[in-house]
């Protein structure tokens, strides 16, 4: 397990495999919390809720407009799918980003 020196103002850095095994770059934004073991940091993506909010929307208008004269069971069934699909994709990122 590598060893960090914290320097001025309370920096660290984070070693090269480390940060390639997690995806940082240099600018990415990290979660840091405290816990009863010490602490953890996570990369974290920072979203404009506006920008999302409005994309979000666009989307699901084009989804109900490519969709409306479908079976609303077949709907159901597809989107079921669809986020179990999203799932084992997440999970399948975390578990990448694991250092072995």
């Amino acid at each position: 397990m590598p060893l960090v020196k914290v320097i001025r103002n309370g920096q660290i850095t984070i070693p090269k495999g480390l940060r390639a095994a997690l995806g940082i770059e240099e600018g990415d934004l990290l979660e840091v919390k405290l816990s009863e073991e010490g602490m953890t940091i996570k990369p974290k993506t920072a979203v404009d809720r506006d920008l999302a909010k409005g994309r979000f929307f666009q989307m699901t208008e084009q989804i109900r407009e490519s969709v409306k004269d479908a079976d609303p069971r077949e709907l159901d069934e597809a989107i079921a799918d669809a986020v179990a699909a999203a799932k084992k994709v997440t999970t399948r990122k975390i578990k990448d980003r694991q250092p072995r």
